[in-house]
């Protein structure tokens, strides 16, 4: 089931069936996010799909509060649980209007081992997009987490995000623990940078919440660190994820931790740019 939202000169799709993810964002008849092609199998490359935990936990096991806790490791050749099981959660369409949804989605252990609640609501104005999410911790006790936004841009011909500091990376793409300053094509990134033809591929700390993707502005509030990704500069997209929680967070001293019943608020909004 597709919903479609309209105001102004935007369209969307929501999928509420597909882990309420937006499958198509259109401004003036013209692709803004990714769409659902026939020939794009990556669940990852369609919208802007909800990631919980986010991006990579090494081995699929962390210890939280003394317990080992595993999750399936779905990404083989890094032996990595990678970006969670919420972008294939069935959420239910609680409010509707024709430019307004609310969607919800409850776990009870089925793909992630704390329960919790995730609400959304997408609001199309003459103004963009804005994205509200609500994460709830259902439990009594405390709830260890990430949660990030996989959004998938159709690729512009300039783009900036403000970083702070690189990730360091191995070579399974997680992380050594340390941080690292910009390098001279990081900096560009934050500056103004074309990826067309090039790789892009990298975690940060953020240094700001506006990224100009094109013609458009992406603000995002309530995150930490941005991830970009372009599917090796072959896909003609580009992601540019806000993240609570850095990469592997459910291996680190500083992850995001819900107290019990406790609500952590996020949102984004993407807007043509002056």
């Amino acid at each position: 089931m597709i919903l479609e939202l309209a105001a102004g000169k935007w369209r969307a799709d929501v999928a509420p069936e597909r882990g309420g993810n937006i499958v198509g964002l259109r401004f003036d008849g013209q692709n803004v996010l990714a769409p659902i092609r026939p020939d794009n199998a990556d669940p990852y490359l369609i919208g802007s799909p909800l990631l919980l935990p986010a991006n990579r936990t090494a081995g699929g096991r962390f210890r939280f509060e003394g317990r080992l806790w595993r999750l399936p490791v779905n990404e083989p050749k890094s032996g990595s649980h990678v970006h969670g099981l919420l972008h294939t959660a069935a959420f239910s369409a609680a409010e509707r209007s024709d430019a307004s949804v609310r969607l919800i989605y409850e776990n009870h252990g089925e793909i992630y081992p704390f329960p919790f609640r995730m609400e959304v609501v997408y609001a199309l104005s003459e103004s963009g997009l804005a994205a509200r999410y609500a994460l709830t911790n259902l439990s009594d006790g405390a709830m260890p987490y990430s949660f990030g936004l996989h959004t998938t841009f159709v690729e512009p011909a300039r783009f900036s995000v403000p970083l702070g500091m690189q990730q360091e990376r191995d070579d399974k793409n997680l992380p050594t623990g340390r941080y690292l300053p910009l390098n001279e094509t990081e900096e560009a990134y934050a500056r103004g940078a074309d990826s067309r033809g090039r790789a892009v591929s990298g975690y940060y700390t953020a240094a700001g919440d506006t990224a100009r993707i094109g013609e458009y502005r992406y603000r995002a509030e309530g995150f930490d660190h941005w991830i970009l990704y372009n599917a090796r500069g072959k896909g003609g997209v580009l992601c540019v994820e806000p993240q609570r929680g850095c990469v592997d967070a459910l291996h680190r001293p500083d992850c995001p931790v819900l107290a019990g019943h406790e609500t952590a608020h996020f949102g984004t909004d993407l807007s043509r740019a002056e």
